[in-house]
């Protein structure tokens, strides 16, 4: 019997074109996510060439001023970027994945980033993850929404429940021929992923198939307490597509209209606004108060003072770079902490959503999260603060640039090691699985 219902599956001609148009959306989606991982690699090798070639321009033109040469050396912090990235992008198209900054202020130049289309930030892109969410489950509800009623509409479905030992069994052995279907299509993809982006395999991508692998599954159990109603074809498909349609995009926009509502960021343009105000309102200030207030921050360099009636002076014009990121330093933070609220609120949801779950789970571990990223603005204050305070002595000694050994001023990598908790990755889709296999499985005793 089993080998019948297999035979009678790949004889169907729609299943078989179904199957090869998600192996090709699969695969173009593993070509976007290549191009991107390259094009950003690409850039990141390069750029260590970049800074040592602004180095050496800047070097033979301001040797002799190091305060002059400073104000316009970047310096790279790469936010690092696994092979997984490829397939799942997140939010690595809109943030860089390197950036480089000057000494001077930092509010500012955190924020600067790559021109976009915002057209094709609101699309999104088609990486491996958008497949999997958005076009498997509609596979699956083309596979299974008629396992029963297409027989019961035909008018066989006595005869197939007087000739059949175990009509459950039969109903299984049908979404389970299906359900290795889909799933060796989803692991053929993820084959051709480690040979062709070079994906290691290692902790992180097992964790990341096995999400997968529970998404898909949570499907094939849905779609089998949909069908255990014993309705109609039109009445299965359409609760699937609406099922389908609310966890992606109905509730998640729903969701994110009242996470704005409720963590509004305004403090971000805040910070910006009392960034530029605390610096041009130095220029109006007393030197000595300016002063006053770096040597209570960093009072290593309290014996380096200035005097009023010096028009301009590296000592007074750094100190003031930096006091001006003082001044918004509560609306920065106020504005990462509203971000984190705004994550942790998203990964609530995803503990009822499966697909959300999905893709906070997924982008966690290509490091193109939110979490990836409210790590990496730290880190890259930390960085900031590490090439201050190293170059400070120098400026307000006046050193040559000769002292200085520029070899050791190479780009530098950000490490994101934030671990996951993979109870609270397994346990949500566990809980809703289960839910879901006991609901059907009540059904299922009033088939005959």
């Amino acid at each position: 019997m089993n080998y019948y219902l297999f035979k009678q599956f790949c004889r169907n001609k729609a299943y078989i074109i179904s199957l090869i148009i998600l192996l090709f959306a699969g695969l173009s989606s593993l070509y976007t996510g290549k191009k991107f991982l390259d094009r950003n690699e690409d850039i990141i090798a390069k750029s260590a060439a970049y800074q040592q070639e602004s180095l050496d321009k800047n070097l033979s033109l301001h040797s002799d001023d190091i305060g002059l040469l400073l104000y316009y050396v970047k310096f790279n912090l790469v936010n690092e970027m696994p092979k997984l990235t490829a397939l799942n992008i997140g939010l690595r198209d809109l943030n860089p994945s390197i950036q480089g900054v000057t000494i001077r202020n930092l509010e500012e130049q955190k924020n600067n980033s790559d021109f976009f289309n915002p057209a094709n930030a609101v699309v999104g892109n088609f990486d491996f993850s958008f497949v999997l969410i958005f076009l498997f489950p509609l596979v699956i509800i083309a596979f299974c929404y008629n396992i029963i009623s297409d027989d019961q509409e035909k008018g066989t479905w006595k005869l197939l429940v007087v000739q059949s030992k175990n009509i459950k069994k039969l109903i299984d052995t049908k979404l389970f021929i299906r359900f290795l279907a889909i799933v060796f299509v989803y692991f053929l993809l993820l084959s051709v992923a480690i040979f062709y982006i070079s994906i290691p395999i290692n902790y992180d991508f097992i964790i990341y198939s096995s999400v997968g692998l529970l998404y898909i599954i949570f499907w094939f159990v849905l779609s089998r307490w949909i069908i255990s109603y014993q309705k109609s074809s039109s009445w299965n498909a359409l609760s699937l597509v609406i099922l389908w349609m609310g966890m992606n995009f109905i509730f998640p926009m729903l969701g994110n209209m009242i996470i704005q509502k409720v963590y509004p960021t305004k403090e971000g343009l805040q910070a910006q606004i009392e960034q530029r105000e605390g610096y041009h309102n130095k220029w109006d200030e007393k030197k000595a108060e300016t002063m006053k207030r770096f040597h209570v921050i960093y009072p290593q360099f309290s014996h380096y003072n200035v005097d009023e009636n010096v028009s301009s002076s590296y000592i007074w014009y750094y100190a003031m770079q930096h006091l001006g990121d003082v001044e918004s330093s509560l609306s920065s933070k106020q504005y990462n902490h509203k971000m984190e609220q705004r994550n942790n609120a998203a990964i609530f949801i995803g503990y009822i959503l499966p697909n959300i779950q999905t893709q906070l789970v997924q982008s966690k571990l290509a490091k193109t999260g939110m979490e990836n990223q409210l790590n990496y603005a730290n880190g890259l204050k930390d960085f900031h603060e590490k090439q201050r305070l190293y170059f400070y002595p120098h400026i307000f000694e006046n050193d040559n640039a000769d002292v200085i050994n520029w070899s050791k001023q190479t780009v530098k990598t950000f490490i994101d090691s934030e671990k996951i908790n993979l109870d609270c990755v397994f346990t949500p889709y566990l809980i809703i699985i289960a839910l879901l296999l006991i609901l059907s499985q009540n059904k299922y005793k009033k088939l005959c």
